[in-house]
């Protein structure tokens, strides 16, 4: 009976540097999931931050292309105006008018300015200035005024000839497009856009994404504003509250303006907040259970296993590897264990020298089995050579045939063949079937064009077809049965034809073969399954395949497209 001695030294003692290490290894192991916890609420703030300002970004350029689709309406209907050949008439035909001619017009005229400001929400005023008359036909006023020429002059000079001009004056926007006749301004269409209209705007198209949208000018100053724009704008600068400010800008098309869309993400935030709050408290908790959890581990586990593995060394002495348990501690299980899992380990030992014994006498057994494929074919042209010497042309024939045949698929040729050794191979196919079946069954092999002989295909992509035409065509035909191999060669593509004449064929059969074909699930025409599969991998090649019903028989079409040239000869030298 072997006993503890209640020694805490020796060789397989836990001495204090594994309780260090442990210390260290648990507190690393707290530091990884803090560390990835933070990263996690890291990764998470950054995120939805991003996302945040990407829907704020999204939201500013949209309203900033609506406010620009406000003013392009407002030029497109300038524009129209300015080519109206009533205002024309009017402006060069004014001195010749009658006052009722000249009222008839204005009012005209006056429609036409209504009609452009009730286009838009922007205008406030629509004006035509016209300065050989002296008057300014104005919206929502008399019929005409007087001419002002301190605004005729400050609005003409900022004007552009044949084109539009938004320019900023008197703490307005204006929309100014002159008409000149002989280099003398005939009249000029201006609107006139005041900021409120403008922030009235920019609220009808925000949205909950947008608390505060601006107007900016070039030089940093705001235009006009809503929500709270003006005041976000300020606080983005920095400090705390510019820390939960996002902005996102986008120009104006047209103006000179950008527009600037604001928004806080206090709200949004929170979670997170409160998240990495929680995660402090949690770490603060989780090293106080550590603390906890050490000191039990070294007074009640670390003590104990200390006098369990001193009994353990002591265990193998003089030869004897098991160890009798005695009672009275708390683990007197692992004693058990110990002695079941030496068992276990001698009993597991025994399975492994016999599997091992029985692994290597099948493998001999295997190699006793092997045969070298080279001997198949020596064998092959052995009876070849003695047919041939003893006049037995059909038994020479068969032999080289199917000793051509073997060598083809057993050599494992690549994935792209030249056309010619793949219709020699399918000839030698051919061949052995003719002696197999004739007379009751003909076969029909066409003279390969020497102009696609080294085009390349796809390797054993052509003798499926031929094997399908004999297992589901003429096999069973007892006279006249025939299997044709043809081609067809165009400027692009070249096609390999084969036919059979089964009589079991119509359209209605080549659609369900068809569907057999395209079944996984169907087993019955698995080598063709197999080939349409293959042919789909070279889609991209111009490769297919087309069934089709030619006199109650199976046709089946390949269609290959042609190479280059060099590179068919080059191949086909190979």
């Amino acid at each position: 009976m072997i006993k503890s001695t209640g020694r805490r030294s020796g060789g397989l003692s836990l001495k204090k540097s594994a309780f260090v290490r442990l210390v260290l290894i648990t507190v690393a192991a707290v530091l990884v999931f803090y560390v990835i916890g933070l990263t996690i609420n890291r990764t998470g703030i950054q995120y939805v931050r991003d996302d945040l300002a990407h829907t704020l970004e999204t939201h500013t350029s949209y309203i900033a292309g609506q406010i620009s689709q406000e003013f392009d309406q407002l030029i497109f209907f300038m524009l129209e105006t300015l080519s109206d050949k009533q205002l024309m008439r009017y402006a060069l035909s004014y001195p010749i008018l009658n006052d009722y001619q000249r009222m008839d017009y204005i009012k005209t005229l006056s429609g036409l300015e209504y009609m452009i400001k009730r286009s838009s929400s922007l205008p406030e005023l629509v004006q035509i200035m016209l300065p050989g008359q002296n008057h300014t036909i104005i919206t929502d006023q008399a019929l005409f005024t007087d001419l002002d020429p301190d605004l005729w002059e400050a609005l003409i000079q900022r004007s552009e000839r044949n084109h539009v001009a938004v320019t900023e004056w008197d703490g307005k926007l204006w929309l100014l497009l002159p008409r000149y006749d002989q280099g003398n301004p005939l009249f000029l269409i201006a609107i006139s856009i005041t900021p409120e209209n403008l922030t009235a705007a920019m609220a009808a198209f925000g949205s909950e994404q947008t608390e505060g949208l601006a107007l900016i000018r070039e030089d940093g100053s705001v235009f006009a504003s809503c929500g709270e724009g003006f005041s976000l704008w300020e606080a983005r600068a920095g400090g705390d509250a510019g820390k939960n400010i996002l902005s996102a800008s986008s120009p104006v098309a047209g103006t000179a303006f950008t527009l600037t869309g604001y928004g806080r993400i206090d709200e949004t935030m929170a979670p997170f907040v409160l998240y990495r709050s929680m995660l402090w408290l949690l770490s603060l908790v989780s090293l106080i259970l550590l603390a906890a959890y050490l000191v039990y581990y070294r007074v009640y586990i670390m003590r104990p296993i200390n006098d369990i593995f001193n009994t353990m060394r002591h265990a193998g002495q003089d030869g004897r590897y098991r160890i009798q348990t005695t009672r009275g501690t708390d683990y007197d299980d692992i004693y058990v264990q110990f002695n079941d899992m030496v068992e276990h380990i001698e009993a597991l030992a025994g399975q492994v020298y016999e599997e091992r014994y029985r692994a290597q006498k099948a493998e001999l057994k295997q190699l006793q089995m092997q045969i070298d494929p080279h001997f198949l074919y020596n064998s092959l042209y052995l009876i070849y050579r003695i047919a041939q010497s003893e006049g037995s042309k059909s038994i020479a024939g068969l032999s080289l045939n199917l000793s051509n045949y073997y060598r083809y698929i057993t050599k494992m040729p690549e994935q792209i063949v030249c056309l010619r050794d793949e219709i020699r191979h399918v000839t030698n196919y051919l061949e052995i079937q003719r002696m197999r079946f004739e007379p009751r069954i003909h076969i029909d092999i066409q003279k390969l064009p020497e102009e696609i002989a080294g085009e390349r295909i796809p390797s054993l992509i052509i003798q499926p077809i031929v094997e399908n035409a004999f297992q589901h065509g003429v096999k069973d035909r007892v006279s006249d049965g025939l299997v044709r191999l043809g081609y067809e060669v165009s400027e692009d593509v070249f096609r390999v034809i084969v036919s059979d004449n089964s009589g079991k064929m119509d359209d209605e059969a080549v659609r369900r073969l068809w569907e057999k074909i395209k079944n996984p699930d169907d087993s019955d025409v698995s080598a063709l399954r197999n080939l349409y599969r293959r042919l789909q991998i070279y889609e991209d090649s111009g490769h297919a395949l087309a069934l089709q019903c030619v006199d109650h028989g199976l046709t089946a079409v390949l269609t290959f497209r042609k190479r280059e040239k060099p590179h068919a000869d080059t191949a086909d030298r190979g």
